[in-house]
């Protein structure tokens, strides 16, 4: 079962707090500023499992990885954003 989650302003946010599996994120808008995922069950910090600027990024991503803890965003701007995670393969 995929689990989303939408994003709309600056934010530290839990996305997934087990194990499981990044599928996509899909940018649609909102304040440009820089996008930072953790693979983290619970704080914006550890390994870094994506970063990137949204300022021109209007666009859905594929990552399909597995995430060892779980997974946190942090959003440095009001980026509009929604991902889906679900479970590990």
């Amino acid at each position: 079962t995929m689990n989303y989650t939408y994003i709309l302003t600056a934010a530290t946010t839990i996305c997934r707090s087990t194990p499981g599996k990044l599928h996509t994120i899909t940018v649609q808008g909102g304040t440009g500023g820089t996008i930072i995922g953790y693979d983290n069950a619970s704080a914006g910090s550890g390994t870094i499992v994506f970063s990137f600027d949204s300022t021109n990024a209007l666009m859905s991503y594929h990552f399909d990885i597995n995430l060892a803890k779980g997974l946190t965003i942090v959003t440095g701007a009001a980026t509009k954003l929604t991902v889906s995670t679900g479970p590990q393969d």
